[in-house]
């Protein structure tokens, strides 16, 4: 069950669109708001990259699109030369066949980019990536340099193994946290700077294995000590080994047992729900947005404005959009990865259009249905009739069904969010693909056990071995930056495969979903990601701040 408010259905009639001067109405979503998000996330692949040939050219190119995959790709540069026109793809609206039929056809045909960055240097394997330096395995990012494996960063520098940070410098293992500056293993931290396995903390230096604090420096398990005492204490964990960071990741757990947990990470924010919120107004039910206003089922968007069920928008935003992923414009719904557009719908990977239904892959175009051009006369005459036609098949205002979804579902971020097996992906009708079991060209593979434990002691010969994860058992390479980052920063090799790793970091997170629950201690009713079975004692945002500071 799931409420839907006269607040949403107000919102529904406000952007739904007018052709020829009649309103044609977006009706209340039919799915609650998580099987919607999954259902978005089915279309986005960021870290499952293949080597395979541009259909374009033919040369060998990193593509998201598997060497089997049926979808056509290239190389952005190819797919964004004057030579590729996706209107040649064009073809009229058929009213006999329906209308995803058709939008998968031409979907079939039409060639995609293999990666999806835009201004990246020296940083071939990143994805949906924008303005990119130096940058390594980073997905879903933007404005970064020196970053190595991560997702949802933004504007930050020299970064390791983190997920969903804003502002960053010299971090490592952070999650969902701003303005932070070395600091390493931390999470829920907000202008931090000089500190090590530190949760739910802000405006903190020189703070140890601590939780829940606010203003403080020269702390240790949530011990006020002298500088002195500080740092006699902090230098004997010196030199750094994954025993030592599983020591202290232990101490920290039995230390957050005992002190309240806020209900949601909120900060300067005004009618605010959700968690891991910034400089927003309005928004309910979201995770992980900054500088939005007036949106709802909203998660990974930087700059929204009035836009419903719209996930991993890039830093220019989205106004009046509805069910979107991927996206950047004004009044759209139902598209995926359309960039720069307004009033398009149910359109897939278009940039800078304006008025098209049911395209794939247009650049600089205007009044388009299925690649072809029309008049706008035209276009506000037959786009009504095909929007009849999907009312009547119950598909108008819902988004794209996972059969027109570019790849399978374990290879999207679905399965990060939603992880099912095998057998339960098949019966929900979605598709599966089998892993390729990629063995690294290395001198030789050795056990993360048998590394020495202090990066002191890592020879410069492990940049030609492969390192075999302690969890899983695939080998992993070390790169030379990532290397030189360990040993500028005293950090031990990791033992553990990047996929893992990030695997990890978002288990750290709590689920995107609200509860309704009383705080601990004044029994106001919060909505908060902590599920009320859940051992944590939670207090709204009034007692808990009591209790910090």
């Amino acid at each position: 069950m799931f409420e839907v408010t006269e607040g949403d259905l107000e919102y529904y009639d406000e952007i739904s669109p007018i052709f020829n001067g009649k309103k044609y109405l977006i009706p209340p979503p039919v799915q609650c708001p998580e099987c919607r998000f999954q259902r978005r996330l089915i279309f986005r692949n960021e870290r499952k990259l293949y080597k395979r040939k541009s259909d374009v050219s033919g040369k060998q190119i990193v593509s998201m699109f598997a060497p089997d995959n049926p979808h056509k790709t290239c190389t952005q540069d190819e797919w964004l030369s004057n030579d590729f026109d996706a209107m040649q793809f064009s073809r009229d609206f058929d009213f006999d066949s329906p209308f995803f039929d058709q939008l998968k056809e031409l979907n079939i045909d039409v060639p995609h980019p293999g990666l999806n960055n835009t201004n990246v240097e020296n940083s071939e394997f990143t994805n949906f990536a924008l303005n990119q330096k130096n940058c390594y395995l980073i997905f879903g990012a933007g404005d970064n340099e020196d970053c190595i494996y991560g997702k949802f960063i933004v504007s930050s520098n020299n970064v390791v193994d983190n997920l969903s940070l804003y502002s960053c410098e010299f971090c490592y293992e952070g999650v969902s946290s701003q303005n932070c500056y070395e600091c390493t293993y931390f999470k829920n931290c907000h202008n931090c700077a000089n500190c090590m396995m530190v949760e739910d903390c802000s405006s903190c230096k020189n703070c140890l294995m601590c939780f829940g604090l606010r203003n403080k420096e020269y702390c240790i398990l949530n011990e006020q000590l002298s500088k002195e005492e500080y740092e006699n204490r902090r230098s004997k964990i010196d030199p750094l080994t994954n025993k030592k960071i599983l020591e202290m990741q232990f101490e920290l757990d039995k230390l957050k047992e005992n002190i309240p947990h806020i209900d949601s990470h909120i900060y300067a924010s005004e009618d605010c729900t959700g968690e891991t919120i910034y400089n927003s107004k309005g928004c309910h039910n979201c995770f992980d947005i900054k500088n939005c206003e007036d949106c709802k089922y909203t998660s990974y968007t930087p700059n929204g404005v009035a836009s419903y069920d719209s996930t991993f928008t890039a830093p220019d935003g989205v106004r009046w959009c509805n069910n979107v992923i991927s996206a950047i414009g004004h009044r759209c719904m139902g598209t995926f990865l359309c960039w720069y557009t307004n009033d398009v719908y149910y359109s897939i990977n278009c940039r800078n259009c304006d008025f098209c239904f049911g395209c794939v892959g247009l650049q600089n175009q205007k009044y388009c249905i299925f690649n072809k051009q029309y008049s706008r006369d035209e276009y506000e005459v037959i786009v009504p009739k095909i929007i009849k036609k999907m009312e009547s098949a119950g598909e108008w205002g819902h988004f794209l069904p996972p059969e027109l979804s570019h790849f399978a579902y374990n290879e999207t971020i679905a399965n990060e969010y939603f992880p099912l097996l095998k057998k339960e992906v098949e019966k929900r009708g979605f598709r599966w693909r089998e892993e390729d079991e990629v063995i690294p060209d290395v001198e030789k593979i050795i056990p993360a056990s048998q590394l020495p434990p202090s990066i002191s002691d890592i020879p410069d010969d492990i940049l030609n071995w492969a390192v075999k994860c302690e969890i899983t058992g695939r080998p992993f390479r070390i790169i030379k930056p990532e290397l030189n980052y360990y040993r500028k920063m005293g950090l031990p090799i990791p033992h553990v495969h990047p996929d893992e790793r990030h695997n990890i970091r978002l288990r750290k997170k709590n689920p995107y979903k609200l509860w309704q629950c009383k705080c601990a201690n004044c029994s106001k009713e919060i909505k908060t990601t902590y599920a009320p079975e859940r051992p944590e004692t939670v207090f709204c945002e009034d007692c808990y701040l009591k209790e910090v500071y």
